[in-house]
């Protein structure tokens, strides 16, 4: 009897034309509510009532995509179910409700319907809240999806806002991904075990040490990633241009027609990294665009300059293998006075000199330091003052000359005060830049960095970046005789590269 009643139920399904559906929810929060439990029985209840067959696996799933923000393209349970409809014998489409669909008006229309339709026009669509199959040129179609456009509008106009909030009040972080080297509690940034990796890659980077460097210092050294996988470049660029690690928190919220909003709060949550550090690599990065790379033999290259002709030597390598013997042959050499010079021994001798020469250089105390600073800001703020003080000259002047308008002198004025405009705010950067390195523990920092800086115990990597750091140049004396002398110029103090950084 019973074996009889499961043949009449096979018979029947297979009378019954097939239908697909899909479910969706828009973040994992929803995951204790049962969201997908509900769609999923009144999809099934619609489609035994409108007497289709709907297996199991042809219930399509996009979990945590928000169809506001994620196009029908872009999301994959639509593209797995838009296959399975092209290529199986599929009458029906059925979704939950309206919102569910789409919360953009025309994504789902343009990237999912016509495409369907366009190869099957006798496709039905169904939503388990409209009673007749429809289509986007329905009049309350148009209203449905209007309306749930309308409601993820307003719900993501009160979350950025409650995020606004957020910010400005409690100096909380907004809900996204924790920075590497953090966690969060209650919505607040604290140091977790892997702070001390972040300064390790800062480290390395203000030392000169390129990207790839970094990471493979980091997979050899089998230090976690933040996804622990392999170290990638671009995993470790995006950690050093991350403000967070120096207690700084950017946010940008973005509203539909609007431009971006920028916060930038100073001091919310304990820094990893100082402010200077920041600062030595930005200057770093500068300095590869005039010197090339700092992994060169040529360690002097740039800064060796003939005393008679006032030019730089150039540097030439034609060292040579031969039977698995290398055979080095490296030169420094002026081509207007002609004289080449061994790179090698002249680069033993030159270091040893400046070696010397460092701990006289380099000791300085934090009052110095504050001094030198101080000053620096002082003639930056006199420049701005001065700069201002012509930018209302030209206002002046344009107001007493706009009767004449035969002049045609708009565009001259127009000119002239974005020039003017364009270095008062590059002057109010690089104030703001140096104040931040202005108080103690950036000093003592600075202090600590190189008080004991020995180029012999460097790789030469690390030797070509002080170099370029601390020297002005070195001046070559070649006589006749085939003498050579050489004179080391420091620059003007310790920290004159941090004002080339700042600019």
């Amino acid at each position: 009897m019973n074996h009889n009643l499961d043949i009449n139920a096979g018979e029947a399904i297979e009378k019954r034309k097939l239908a697909v559906a899909s479910i969706r929810r828009s973040s994992y929060n929803q995951e204790g509510n049962q969201s997908f439990e509900i769609q999923k029985l009144a999809i099934q209840d619609y489609a035994e009532k409108k007497n289709y067959y709907l297996p199991e696996e042809f219930i399509f799933v996009d979990d945590a995509v928000s169809a506001y923000r994620t196009l029908a393209s872009q999301r994959n349970g639509l593209n797995e179910m838009k296959k399975v409809v092209l290529a199986e014998d599929i009458h029906a489409i059925i979704f939950y409700d309206f919102s569910r669909i789409d919360r953009r008006i025309y994504s789902f229309v343009s990237e999912f319907y016509y495409d369907v339709i366009s190869k099957k026009p006798d496709m039905k669509f169904f939503t388990t809240t409209k009673e007749d199959a429809w289509k986007p040129s329905d009049i309350d179609v148009k209203l449905q999806l209007i309306f749930a456009n309308a409601e993820s509008n307003e719900k993501s106009r009160r979350a950025v806002d409650a995020q606004i909030k957020d910010l400005h009040t409690a100096q909380k972080r907004p809900g996204s991904v924790v920075p590497y080297g953090y966690v969060q509690e209650e919505k607040q940034l604290i140091p977790s075990e892997q702070a001390h990796n972040v300064l390790f890659i800062f480290h390395l980077a203000a030392w000169g040490h390129s990207l790839q460097k970094i990471t493979n210092t980091l997979n050899e050294a089998n230090i976690p990633s933040p996804t622990n996988k392999q170290w990638r470049t671009s995993t470790v660029e995006n950690i050093l241009k991350n403000p967070v690690y120096k207690g700084t928190l950017n946010w940008s919220f973005k509203r539909k027609m609007k431009e971006n909003q920028e916060y930038v709060l100073s001091h919310t949550h304990p820094a990893l990294v100082p402010e200077i550090m920041y600062q030595m690599i930005e200057l770093n990065r500068n300095l590869k665009k005039v010197y090339n790379k700092f992994d060169t033999p040529f360690l002097f290259s740039g800064i060796l300059k003939c005393e008679e002709c006032n030019e730089l030597l150039q540097h030439r390598n034609a060292s040579t293998k031969k039977n698995n013997v290398k055979y080095i042959y490296m030169k420094y050499q002026c081509t207007n006075c002609n004289y080449e010079i061994e790179a090698q021994s002249f680069t033993k001798v030159v270091l040893k000199k400046i070696d010397e020469q460092f701990s006289m250089a380099l000791k300085v105390n934090s009052r110095y330091i504050k001094s030198l600073l101080d000053d620096y800001l002082f003639r930056l703020n006199s420049q701005r003052e001065n700069l201002n003080n012509k930018l209302q000259l030209i206002l002046a002047n344009e107001k007493y000359v706009s009767d004449y308008q035969s002049l045609n002198l708009s565009s001259v004025f127009r000119n002239t005060k974005q020039k003017f405009n364009n270095q008062i705010s590059e002057l109010d950067n690089a104030m703001i830049k140096l104040k931040k390195i202005q108080c103690q523990s950036e000093i003592d920092f600075f202090i600590e960095y190189f008080k004991s800086l020995k180029l012999s115990s460097l790789s030469a990597v690390e030797q070509r970046l002080i170099l370029l750091y601390f020297l002005k140049e070195i001046q070559i004396n070649y006589n006749q005789k085939d003498s050579l002398e050489f004179s080391i110029q420091f620059k003007a103090n310790p920290i004159a590269f941090i004002s080339e950084s700042i600019g």
